[in-house]
């Protein structure tokens, strides 16, 4: 009897050291959560570990710990927590939509499209697995599917910014720019610090020949995103079809000082300088682009700086 008594004691004792266990191991899972949402990623990464340990069935310590590892550029460790993650429970949604994104900025995109399905499998109105599946689908050119999934995200989610930047993007590659616009205008509403947003609306802007909002826009995601080679090179473009190419030569100047490697912007910058007569400086600069691996500056080389 004494014996039955000890065992259930025991029994009891082991319990209240696991909720105890599970407490703290709780507190450090919030603590992580905390620290990374103030962008302390490795306090957050030694926090989620200690919660792991205290408790190895943790599931959530691993999704939250593997999204710091991919913000840290730590692909493999992501992807190992968030395996273990599923092992402990086949049927967490939330770490098969984290492995999916993953896995597709890996190139595995058939995976990736594997663990989106499984994500909506159990959480159908997961808006953000559907909006990624689309990214996948635009990515694989299921551009039918891309879209599909878009209009869906933003069924479920009707102020989703990124949903809306991304179909506009989408609509943009379709060459429906109206579409695009309106798209990219509402991506802004909701997101007005969105400087991609303003960049891409202003690029739809310039193929439609409305120069002066595109140069407005190229303005405005230089202000809120001041180091973008890209914007400066796409900025430089509407300047010279607005006929300000001596303004244009500066916005190619600035982007290849930002990105020392950018061919396309050199050879923008060379045919510049060949407009304004500068042909020496012109075919450096066009020399560069093709030394930089861009075709069409190897093949107009040959024709304008023999």
């Amino acid at each position: 009897m004494h014996k039955i008594h000890l065992v259930i004691a025991l029994i009891v004792v082991f319990a209240q050291v696991q909720r105890a266990f599970a407490q703290n191991a709780e507190a450090y899972h919030q603590a992580g959560a905390a620290k990374a949402s103030m962008g302390d990623r490795e306090g957050a990464l030694a926090d989620f570990g200690t919660a792991i340990e205290m408790n190895s069935e943790f599931k959530e310590a691993y999704v939250d710990r593997a999204v710091v590892r991919q913000q840290l550029r730590d692909a493999e460790g992501a992807l190992a927590d968030l395996n273990q993650a599923i092992s402990i429970d086949s049927t967490f949604g939330i770490a098969y939509a984290n492995r999916g994104v993953i896995l597709e900025k890996t190139g595995d995109h058939q995976a990736a499209l594997n663990d989106l399905n499984r994500a909506l499998q159990l959480n159908p109105a997961d808006a953000t697995a559907v909006l990624n599946r689309g990214l996948v689908r635009s990515r694989t050119q299921d551009l039918k599917g891309a879209m599909e999934d878009y209009d869906f995200a933003l069924r479920l989610s009707p102020d989703y910014a990124r949903g809306y930047y991304l179909r506009g993007l989408l609509k943009a590659n379709n060459n429906d720019l109206d579409g695009a616009i309106a798209d990219l205008s509402a991506a802004i509403s909701f997101e007005p610090k969105s400087a991609l947003a303003y960049c891409d609306r202003a690029v739809a802007y310039e193929q439609k020949g409305e120069l002066e909002k595109a140069i407005s826009d190229f303005d405005m995601s230089l202000k809120l995103e001041p180091s973008n080679p890209r914007t400066f090179r796409n900025r430089g473009i509407a300047l010279e079809k607005a006929g300000r190419v001596k303004d244009a030569i500066e916005d190619y100047s600035k982007a290849i000082s930002l990105d020392a490697n950018y061919a396309t912007a050199y050879f923008d910058k060379g045919v510049a300088l060949y407009r304004e007569k500068d042909h020496e400086a012109a075919c450096e600069n066009i020399k560069k682009a093709a030394e930089l691996g861009y075709e069409q500056a190897k093949l107009l080389l040959d024709g304008l700086c023999k």
